[in-house]
Formats: C-alpha cells, sequence, structure tokens
C-alpha cells in the first residue's frame, strides 16, 4: 500500500474555516480582531497584553501578520517604547488562547460534508505522518473523527500512532507538571519564555486558561524551538517517514522565507520518486523553483482536493 505524507499550513484552517463559515467571525489571518474572552479577567483578551495592544494601536491597518513582525523587531520596539521580548511573549500568550477558543470552534463545527475530511477519510489507512505548522488542533479533531492515532512526543501520551509533527507549537502543549512551580494570570506577572522543557498534552477541555510557558512560534517568527527536546526527535521521526513516502501533500503552505528552512528539508528527504501534491490555489514561485525537476501536481480548487466536477482526488 501506497504511502502519503501530509505537510499542514494555513490554508487548512482557511479552506475550513469558508466551507463552515466560522472565517466570518474568525478570519485566521488576522487573529488580533478576534472577540475572545481573557480566562483571567473576563475582559476582551487583547486587553490583558498592554505592550501587543500598543503595538497593534500604533498599525491598525496594517497585515496582522506583519505586526508580529514587528513585534519581533528590536530597534522598531524600542522607538515606540516597548520592549520586544516581552511583546513577543505577550503575542504567544494571546495566540495560545485565541486559537484554544478557534479549536473549540472548529471541532464543534466539523463535519462530514468537507471536501478535506471526505478525502483524508479515503485515505486514512495510507497516512504515514504529519507535519503542521498550525496551532489550531483541526488536523487533530480530523484525525480523532477518523479514529486515527497519532503522538507528538508529549510525556502523558502512550506512544502510539503516527508522528504528528508542530514544530511551531499547538494550543493543547504546555510545560510538563513539576518543573515550574508558578502560577499564571493575564495580564502578565513574570515573563517565562524559551525553556526547552518536555511537554503534556492538554485535554480539549482544558485549553483556556493562562499557561506557564506558551508554545506558539508568532507569524514570521524563525524557529527558536528547532532544537527543543519535542520537536527536533519528531522531526526525524518525520524525515525517516518521508523516505517510505510515495506521495506528499502540501496542504496550503505559504513558503514564508522563516519557514523555508523546515519545508527545504521535508522536499530534501523525500524518495526522488515521490510524487509532491501542492493543494494551493496559488501555488508560491518560490517553492515551485525548488521542487523543480521533481514530479508534482498542483490541486488549484478554492473547494479543497477536487477536480473540477467536485469528484475527489484519488492517489493509487
Amino acid at each position: 500500500m501506497s504511502k502519503i505524507s501530509l505537510v499542514v499550513g494555513n490554508g487548512l484552517s482557511m479552506s475550513f474555516g469558508a466551507h463552515s463559515g466560522i472565517s466570518t467571525k474568525f478570519n485566521s489571518q488576522q487573529p488580533l480582531d478576534w472577540s475572545v474572552k481573557c480566562p483571567s479577567t473576563g475582559e476582551l483578551l487583547i486587553d490583558s497584553f498592554p505592550s501587543l495592544k500598543s503595538l497593534w494601536e500604533k498599525n491598525i491597518n496594517s497585515p496582522h501578520f506583519d505586526i508580529f513582525a514587528l513585534a519581533l523587531n528590536e530597534f522598531y520596539c524600542n522607538l515606540i517604547g516597548l520592549d520586544s521580548f516581552k511583546t513577543t511573549l505577550e503575542a504567544r500568550h494571546f495566540l495560545t488562547i485565541a486559537f484554544s477558543e478557534y479549536s473549540l470552534l472548529q471541532s464543534n463545527n466539523l463535519n462530514l460534508d468537507w471536501s478535506w475530511f471526505k478525502w483524508l477519510n479515503l485515505h486514512k489507512a495510507r497516512i504515514n505522518g504529519a507535519f503542521s505548522l498550525n496551532y489550531d488542533l483541526l488536523l487533530e479533531s480530523i484525525f480523532d473523527k477518523l479514529a486515527m492515532t497519532y503522538y507528538s512526543l508529549q510525556v502523558n501520551h502512550n506512544g502510539k500512532g503516527i508522528p504528528l509533527v508542530k514544530p511551531h507549537g499547538s494550543v493543547d502543549f504546555e510545560m510538563a507538571d513539576g518543573i515550574l512551580s508558578y502560577h499564571a494570570q493575564y495580564p502578565l506577572g513574570g515573563l517565562v519564555d524559551l525553556n526547552d522543557t518536555p511537554i503534556k498534552r492538554l485535554d480539549c477541555n482544558n485549553l483556556i486558561y493562562p499557561r506557564k510557558q506558551p508554545l506558539c512560534i508568532i507569524p514570521n517568527e524563525a524557529n527558536k524551538y528547532k532544537d527543543y527536546q519535542w520537536v527536533k526527535p519528531a522531526n526525524k521521526w518525520f524525515e525517516h517517514v518521508l523516505k517510505e513516502s510515495k506521495y506528499c501533500v502540501f496542504v496550503g503552505i505559504s513558503y514564508f522565507s522563516c519557514d523555508r528552512d523546515e519545508i527545504d528539508r521535508i522536499v530534501d528527504s523525500l524518495p526522488n520518486d515521490c510524487e509532491i501534491i501542492i493543494a494551493n490555489p496559488h501555488p508560491p514561485n518560490d517553492f515551485l523553483e525548488k521542487i523543480k525537476g521533481r514530479r508534482y501536481t498542483v490541486w488549484s480548487s478554492r473547494n479543497g482536493p477536487v477536480d473540477e466536477n467536485g469528484n475527489l482526488y484519488s492517489l493509487k
């Protein structure tokens, strides 16, 4: 049975948002606009993160991914009286709670009619691993619904299933117990970030609370977790799986410069006879240049993995 690997970006969430209608309230490219409540205060979440809110207000007409890039810019932050480290940490916390709410909404609205759900159901026995750059739990919700087991190196997991690599973090990741005695609240009283510790997986009913340490690489940030104990071994495991793949499906990958090393490593790990599938209405030209000379197919429908007649693509 030929094996299929998945590499998933924000395009999967955008597809589901358009299909389900939740994108009208939760645009995954504009998360600072989301009306999410703070678990500590009950007020609007953004109000608990004054540095991030100030940065946003000073750049109110900019795309939100550009605002996150400014949080990483020490020179710019100093110029407007902000600390880049604190602003970036506030962004991690904000995104973790906001995307936790978003993930619960996705799970509650998941249905069997969405083309990607139907496609994964059709091919589920052949999926040998997944690599996701998303914080949300949409892929996990699909896998759970299809009774597919997966594992991301959390200490409280049984270790069974296919690798689900989330190198940029996830809303259900948290620092493992017994490492740091610290009760977090919002607004933040302490600044805890970038500690390489074991992680545990949070139950979906226990996502909306202040994290000891949010595990979330913000948009436009190069991966600071790449050598962490829950990332590096998972990447190696996935690279081993890739070598056995006949197909590698890239779903909604933007190929931003900050993610390029990670995506290139995946491409370079694929066997020469592996067919690359690009599921994207607008495949990035730089990515097409990267895979030039390899076998690849583009699925360009905005309706997901379907042809012009609306029929699911079936991989042999």
